[in-house]
């Protein structure tokens, strides 16, 4: 049988090698920390136009969507599929058009936008 304070001791040391996770883990702030910082939302003729952060490799089919509707409300959100990996000379911002049939919107329907909203000079 083993000791009651063998036992202790091994809890013990195993709780000190639990940690954390740091807070810059998810550097975004807001209710979805996860979705892409917009810095611009806006129509235009038969969609909607999101200006986000870009290195220079930003592709459209690197973003994915998703759209719910509640009270006759579509709330729309955006992320990136995968972590850019490309190594641009400057940040900067790129557009990124979509149209309604894509969205799934109907036309004149109000929509609120999920994703935190960047500051002019924060990429």
């Amino acid at each position: 049988m083993i000791p009651r304070r063998s036992l202790l001791f091994s809890a013990l040391a195993l709780a000190g090698c639990a940690s954390l996770p740091t807070e810059g883990a998810f550097p975004a702030a807001g209710p979805y920390p996860e979705l892409e910082p917009v810095r611009l939302l806006r129509r235009d003729g038969d969609g909607v136009v999101i200006e986000i952060a870009s290195r220079g490799c930003q592709t459209r089919p690197d973003l994915v969507f998703h759209v719910e509707r509640k009270g006759g409300v579509a709330t729309l959100a955006f992320a990136r599929r995968r972590l850019q990996s490309c190594a641009g000379p400057v940040p900067d911002w790129v557009e990124v058009a979509f149209t309604r049939a894509e969205l799934g919107l109907a036309a004149g329907e109000p929509v609120f936008l999920l994703n935190p909203l960047a500051a002019a000079g924060v990429r």
